[in-house]
């Protein structure tokens, strides 16, 4: 290894399937990805646990609510999709392209928060404290530090080296464990935003300090004279589709809890956030093979059908144990929590893991169109996701019944998975063949 050399944290030598799974850099990456998941989830699960047991759930829900407003803002600005699909296939200019990337993604969640703030009169009772200047302020340099410090999970995953995410996360989660109790006495009404976001504006110079120093120059080394580099118009052209598609998947995400929170009180809003939140970390298993063939497909086009089905059988591996595990356990997980967090936020819970499996088919293929750079009906698909969502739910949830919520959800999922599956399908049997430029092409 060359002086100054980093490479992220790899598991101990193992023997037999498990040393072959982790030799693939689609599963190191993706295995990487999960654990951060799963890492992410028993903190998560330990997190809403103490807040209910410290904060009353008219606090949690208000606090909630302004996070899922800020995770809005942003995580619909950042440009991950970028950097994840072009940081494998450059060299000398990976900094420029996270640089650029940064900016855009920082000045974008600014203006954007701004918009949210004078907007306020819309978006119902928990947010009516944004009115005060402080307050307001906070809001948006935390939207800001939210759309970099995500940003920075797409750079380690384009690096090939999504093995720090779950230990950066790891960390992150368990500082917010602790502030969460420190900060109960003193900001009861706070503490959870806070809690939160004052460990990511701390942890964002040594975090950006690492990728920069260490980790883009040990990337600049190793792929120095690789294969074709992408152009500037190549990216040009790939921005505006997957920009649009990346904006709807985010806004199906954190906007679809803030709107449904303008029709709650804040205790209710408490019980429904609560089984969002459990859900949506279920959602991030269902990335994590996604994000890995995209990284892989880019580095290596001639393996992306068998890049496909390889990621497709390990979805149905992993996530339908866990898709029942949670639907078993939601009940007597949430009753752990007191008040009537099962009582009314269990069902929902039970049938948003439903949801999971077919979400994970949709991810896997907007996955290899990124590959393949078909932006446009990556946008396409993502709209009809979100606006089919969005659309039914101010149709038709009557501001009682959460469960409508989870069932719309699921099925408008399911409808565009059955649609997508033949294209994901054909994508696992495809043949690579050569431009007239010599790139490789699916």
């Amino acid at each position: 290894m060359s002086d100054g050399q980093v490479l992220a944290p790899q598991p101990p030598e193992a023997p037999g399937w498990l040393r072959r799974e982790l030799s693939n850099p689609l599963f190191r990456n993706a295995y990487a990805l999960v654990a951060n998941g799963g890492l992410t989830g028993l903190l998560g699960l330990a997190y809403w646990a103490l807040g209910a047991k410290f904060y009353a759930p008219d606090d949690v829900g208000r606090n909630w609510a302004v996070i899922q407003a800020i995770m809005f803002v942003g995580s619909v600005t950042m440009l991950n999709f970028l950097l994840i699909r072009f940081i494998p296939q450059t060299a000398r200019n990976t900094r420029s392209l996270v640089l650029v990337c940064y900016g855009t993604g920082a000045a974008a969640a600014a203006a954007l928060a701004t918009v949210f703030l004078l907007t306020l009169h819309i978006w119902g009772p928990s947010f009516q404290h944004l009115h005060n200047w402080r307050s307001a302020i906070w809001f948006l340099v935390m939207a800001v530090a939210w759309n970099l410090w995500n940003q920075q999970e797409g750079v380690f995953t384009g690096l090939r080296h999504a093995g720090w995410v779950p230990v950066v996360n790891t960390i992150f989660g368990a500082a917010k464990l602790v502030l969460l109790v420190a900060l109960a006495a003193s900001f009861p009404s706070d503490g959870v935003t806070l809690s939160w976001f004052i460990p990511v504006l701390v942890a964002l110079l040594p975090v950006s300090y690492f990728i920069f120093r260490k980790m883009i120059p040990q990337h600049s080394r190793e792929n120095a004279g690789r294969g074709p580099r992408p152009t500037h118009r190549e990216i040009a052209r790939y921005v505006g589709g997957a920009y649009i598609g990346g904006a709807f998947q985010y806004a199906s995400i954190s906007l679809v809890p803030v709107v449904v929170a303008a029709h709650l009180d804040e205790t209710t809003n408490a019980y429904f956030q609560m089984a969002w939140a459990l859900g949506m970390m279920l959602d991030l298993l269902a990335l994590t093979l996604s994000m890995s063939l995209t990284v892989e497909g880019s580095f290596d086009k001639a393996r992306l059908a068998e890049s496909t089905r390889q990621a497709l059988k390990r979805t149905l591996m992993l996530m339908t144990p866990i898709v029942v595990v949670t639907i078993v356990a939601a009940p007597f997980a949430l009753e752990f929590f007191g008040h009537d967090y099962s009582s009314v936020g269990a069902p929902l819970l039970q049938i948003l893991a439903l949801a999971v499996l077919p979400k994970a088919f949709i991810e896997l293929y907007i996955g290899v169109l990124r590959v393949e750079n078909r932006t446009r009906l990556i946008a396409i698909i993502q709209a009809i996701r979100f606006l089919s969502v969005l659309g039914l739910i101010l149709a038709l949830f009557d501001g009682d019944h959460l469960a409508t919520i989870g069932l719309i959800i699921v099925g408008v999922n399911v409808v565009v998975a059955a649609a997508i599956m033949p294209g994901l399908l054909r994508a696992t049997r495809a043949k690579p063949s050569l431009t007239t430029e010599g790139r490789v092409i699916s």
